[in-house]
């Protein structure tokens, strides 16, 4: 562009030489009049250039183009659901092996199997553990992964193996749920620990300054209630624990008298076990006095274990 302008603004002054010497005019006033047209030359070429820059368009910048994809989504079950709001981890016990207060020799190995039933809505799996929470560990590791799934409202076996100390004595330890966002939870309303609690000893007669001798350790009950156009039927389920093998003989003692002696269950080891009584009264009858049933055990101890109090006659409600 600057070539150009110089050759233009050369042009224009070898005419006006030209020119001014064919009139005649002094050569002071030849050089004036070639400096004012080369003034007004390079004045115009300037404002030419600058208005072909204005009215030029000015380059743009091509936007890039706009992602459309989405986030990659985590897949996997050991995600924090609960914490997330998206799954509630909860659980009950509903059975186990080695009742509290079993008699084991003393450095025997043995397997305590919880069954846990999954009251949440998360589904198990096998990042979900069980974690040893405190008291006795008895050889116990740590941390135990579930063996196998469970879904809501599903059962799911826990076994731990265990060996009991040498010494003699009551030793306990609690074990706690763990789940994969690090949630630790137990079991029943109020989210406690399970546990395994058991009496080393021999067992023998001779060991009873010890405690250690094979008896019950627990009776609880369950009763159903059915209505009869006339009758009102209780049906009493009691449920019987022992420490160990042991042959037990109770009684079924009733508010009215009618009792029921010498019932015996056979234990091999320590476990509980059911017995059931049936109890039959007139829905007509009048009377308003509290019904009772208890179990009291005759062998191999004499033991007297609470009253369960029976729901109302058919009639009188």
């Amino acid at each position: 562009m600057f070539e150009f302008r110089n050759n233009r603004i050369g042009a224009v002054m070898i005419s006006l030489i030209l020119l001014l010497s064919a009139c005649g005019p002094s050569a002071s006033e030849q050089e004036a009049t070639i400096s004012t047209a080369v003034a007004q030359t390079v004045q115009a070429q300037s404002t030419n250039e600058m208005m072909a820059v204005a009215t030029s368009p000015m380059p743009t910048d091509t936007p890039s183009p706009i992602s459309t994809a989405l986030p990659a989504t985590a897949t996997g079950t050991s995600v924090p659901q609960s914490s997330g709001g998206l799954c509630d981890a909860s659980a009950s016990l509903v059975g186990e092996t080695i009742p509290d207060g079993t008699i084991i020799q003393p450095g025997t190995t043995f397997t305590k199997v919880w069954q846990i039933k999954n009251t949440g809505t998360c589904i198990w799996d096998a990042n979900w553990q069980l974690v040893f929470y405190g008291g006795d560990q008895m050889g116990g590791l740590n941390i135990y992964n579930f063996p196998q799934p469970a879904q809501p409202d599903q059962i799911l076996d826990i076994p731990i193996i265990l060996k009991s100390p040498d010494g003699n004595g009551t030793y306990t330890g609690e074990w706690i749920l763990k789940s994969p966002w690090g949630e630790t939870f137990g079991v029943g309303q109020y989210s406690v620990p399970i546990s395994v609690s058991i009496l080393v000893g021999s067992g023998t007669p001779e060991n009873k300054k010890t405690e250690t001798v094979y008896g019950v350790t627990s009776v609880t009950y369950q009763v159903d209630r059915r209505c009869d156009p006339a009758n009102t039927v209780y049906t009493i389920t009691a449920f019987i624990t022992t420490n160990g093998p042991v042959e037990v003989i109770f009684t079924w003692v009733q508010s009215d008298g009618n009792d029921q002696r010498n019932n015996r269950i056979n234990f091999t080891e320590a476990t509980t076990k059911s017995a059931q009584r049936e109890w039959i009264q007139h829905s007509t009858n009048s009377s308003t006095n509290q019904r009772w049933i208890k179990v009291v055990i005759t062998s191999p101890t004499h033991q007297s274990f609470q009253e369960l109090l029976l729901p109302k006659l058919c009639g009188q409600q």
